[in-house]
């Protein structure tokens, strides 16, 4: 997922697909992706996922796609197995409606002379049909699309799709065309009515032997709820004979319209959205989660941030010493050469230690220092005090900086940091907990 910022300063959601690094190599993969991208950037339809721009980067290609905040007909169909219970009538006539109304103005496209397209979907599956948190159902991923205009054809014998969801004639490696589309539709309607996958073998080889032979139970065997005239209308969409089958995507728009009008049912959006609620709910709480856990993954813990804070202040403390201009302020510090300054990090280990063999002693503060003693240690500061507080001169013949007597120590505006960097951290620790 990305933005997409106008020159206005709007922003957009998009989601970006792309080439993975390890097929950009492969010339046959590479032509199936740019024809997807030919064919999606034709399309235009309140049912379709809008697609629109493609690209190259990093010697990869890509597509920018509408990003649809919702979920899918698969993790629909785990949720209500989950519960044990069937998704309403109503509501699986209503999303299959849809898919065909999508369905029909892609096989209808045609283009600035006249000539139809012949795009075919080719993967309608239930991971393929998006739901929007706002009632909308819309088909994705044309990457197995055929159109007649299109640069890589389909070779004679392969097989492509999702084999569960193939139409037999597909299965068998035979010329397709929209009506295969159409028996994709009546097996996500089947398993959508039963909860039941409808061909799915132990393996790839006894699954496309089970869509060749095309031998589809009763819908109402495993759902008693549905009535007999829905039960032929999928029937007939699931006939192995195209002859038999409906002719166009609309033909079974209208046959299941016709149904809900006989049964006096209405639906709308309204109702996808009311049924689909718990799944946003569920959706929404581990994105929160997934956000709270970002968030601890970034910021410090208490003793981290306390920890990391004195580092700092230590650090920028050493260094007061750099230009010589310590040498006025109360209190012993050692001499750091310029040479030194800039040429490596300085190692918080040996934080404290002269450059002189000998090492030099910070004054005695018999109030400040035993309150300190504790993160001393844990920082590896060496900060015990000496009987003999005089400075000695540094084995680079540089004489250190005499105390004076004006002027406030700066390890007493440290020791103030400190203090308040511990009360600001137990305040967090307190509010955050």
């Amino acid at each position: 997922m990305a933005e997409s910022i106008s020159m206005a300063g709007f922003t957009k959601k998009v989601a970006i697909k792309r080439i993975l690094p390890g097929l950009i190599k492969e010339e046959r993969f590479v032509r199936m992706f740019l024809d997807e991208a030919r064919i999606s950037l034709r399309l235009n339809h309140a049912n379709i996922v809008t697609v629109f721009d493609i690209g190259e980067s990093d010697e990869t290609y890509f597509i920018v796609m509408d990003f649809i905040e919702g979920t899918n007909i698969k993790t629909l169909l785990e949720h209500q197995a989950k519960k044990g219970r069937h998704i309403p009538i109503r509501i699986i006539v209503w999303i299959l409606t849809e898919i065909l109304r999508g369905l029909q103005y892609a096989h209808d496209l045609i283009d600035q002379d006249g000539k139809p397209f012949g795009i075919i979907h080719r993967d309608i599956s239930p991971p393929n049909i998006l739901l929007s948190w706002n009632g909308e159902v819309k088909l994705v991923d044309f990457g197995l699309a055929k159109a007649t205009t299109q640069v890589e054809s389909t070779d004679p014998g392969v097989v492509k799709g999702k084999y569960s969801y193939l139409s037999p004639e597909a299965a068998h490696g035979q010329e397709i065309d929209a009506r295969a589309d159409l028996f994709s539709v009546g097996i996500l309607g089947f398993e959508m009515l039963t909860g039941r996958r409808l061909f799915k073998g132990k393996n790839d080889f006894e699954t496309i032997a089970l869509v060749r032979r095309a031998q589809v139970p009763s819908i109402r065997r495993y759902n008693q709820e549905v009535p007999e005239q829905l039960e032929r209308i999928m029937l007939r969409s699931l006939d192995p004979d195209i002859t038999k089958r409906y002719q166009t995507a609309d033909e079974f728009a209208d046959a299941l319209l016709e149904f809900l009008f006989s049964n006096r049912q209405k639906v709308s959006a309204r109702d996808l959205i009311e049924f689909i609620r718990p799944i946003r709910a569920v959706k929404d709480s581990e994105r929160r989660e997934q956000e709270r856990q970002a968030k601890e993954e970034k910021s410090p813990g208490g003793n981290n941030l306390i920890i990391s804070l004195i580092k700092e202040e230590m650090l920028n403390f050493r260094s007061l010493g750099a230009d010589g201009h310590a040498a006025d302020r109360t209190g012993t510090i050692p001499v750091v050469t310029t040479e030194h300054v800039g040429a490596k990090p300085i190692d918080l280990g040996h934080f404290g230690a002269s450059t002189s063999p000998t090492p030099t002693p910070l004054p005695r503060h018999s109030a400040e220092l035993p309150t300190l003693s504790s993160l001393h240690d844990e920082l590896g500061i060496d900060a015990t005090p000496t009987d003999d507080p005089k400075p000695e001169a540094s084995s680079r013949g540089v004489a250190p900086p005499q105390p004076t007597s004006g002027g406030t120590s700066p390890l007493v505006y440290v020791i103030v940091l400190l203090v308040l960097l511990l009360v600001g951290s137990i305040a967090y620790i307190l509010i955050s907990g």
